[in-house]
């Protein structure tokens, strides 16, 4: 019995030390990242008069380092040092983590990609309290202190992609598939909404069949094992529409990888070489985009009219583009050209 007894009290301790072990880990971490981002905000303030954090979960997409390169410009318009996150650090702080150390930074103001999560509108409530506003940029956290929203109507989107879907009347019900996260779920069910809306105005409502599917959004990787398990374990829909460049590209990866590219249409979002490339060919039937520059642009832009007068228009809507097969052999042709 006194055996068991020194043996649990061994274990107890242990784990004890270990949890002491993560804990001041954790904090030596937060401290790091901080003094870094402290380092970064006074070297800039030698030569901008302000400093705004642009906060992003979007590392290597191109849309994403076009809008940073265009809020960043913009910044420097307005002397205002627009600093790129949190995306030099070993660590992968969530964006509501990354807004907490911005706001102990003492950054001037703060961008971000939103999200419909507690846990974001928490900490948009952390920099309100602390006086610092924040402006949601691509998707929005409504629910929120948020200042502005810059970006675009999700539902009309849906509507964009309904209609591209009926420009060939269907004569059987048609299997729409959209690819959705769970932190942009209300955006997704938007897009829902909006391409059964615009089937059932044009009196075709008994004929879409229409579902949203989660996927594991951890990882690019992550999210390419799940969009190739519906390829290979179930039975494919007619239509699957995806929503940002990395399920696009996993999207007709999949389909020539397996031989699907018949059968199936397939409609993206944003408008990279690869994704106008895959357009041009056919693997997609089009592909919808933003202006990812002007969006960048804009939310600058509300930040400091915010901090110059106190005042902003809640939302910035930005445009959306459909592109076909014929409009992407131009943009490629215009790039081509413009790099000889």
């Amino acid at each position: 019995m006194g055996k068991r007894t020194t043996v649990s009290f061994k274990l107890i301790l242990a784990f004890g030390i270990l949890m002491i072990i993560v804990s001041v880990g954790s904090i030596v971490a937060m401290r790091l990242v901080m003094a870094r981002a402290d380092d970064s905000g006074v070297t800039q303030n030698n030569r901008y008069s302000k400093h705004y954090a642009f906060i992003h979960n979007g590392t290597g997409e191109e849309l994403w380092t076009n809008l940073y390169q265009a809020a960043a410009a913009k910044g420097e318009t307005l002397d205002a040092y627009v600093e790129d996150f949190g995306q030099d650090l070993t660590v992968a702080y969530s964006a509501p983590d990354l807004i907490r150390i911005a706001v102990d930074a003492s950054v001037d103001g703060i961008i971000v990609d939103g999200g419909t999560d507690e846990e974001m509108a928490d900490a948009i409530a952390y920099a309100s309290a602390a006086h610092i506003p924040v402006v949601t940029v691509f998707n929005d956290c409504a629910d929120s202190d948020r200042i502005c929203f810059v970006g675009f109507s999700n539902y009309n989107i849906g509507r964009q992609y309904g209609a591209e879907m009926l420009k060939n009347a269907p004569e059987d019900a048609l299997k729409v598939c959209v690819v959705m996260d769970s932190e942009n779920a209300g955006g997704s069910n938007l897009v829902i909404s909006g391409i059964y809306d615009e089937f059932a105005e044009r009196g075709y409502a008994d004929q879409c069949e229409i579902e949203g599917v989660y996927v594991n959004n951890e990882t690019a990787f992550t999210a390419e094992e799940d969009i190739r398990d519906i390829f290979i374990n179930s039975s494919l829909p007619d239509v699957m529409v995806a929503l940002n460049s990395v399920y696009t590209r996993c999207l007709f990866q999949a389909a020539v990888d397996y031989n699907k590219t018949v059968g199936i249409s397939l409609y993206g979002f944003d408008d990279a070489d690869d994704i106008l490339e895959a357009v041009r060919k056919g693997l997609l039937e089009v592909t919808v985009t933003v202006d990812a520059s002007q969006m960048g642009e804009s939310a600058v832009e509300a930040l400091d009219e915010y901090i110059s007068t106190g005042y902003v228009t809640t939302y910035i809507a930005q445009d959306t583009e459909v592109i076909t097969a014929e409009k992407a052999a131009e943009l490629l042709a215009d790039e081509t050209e413009e790099s000889e």
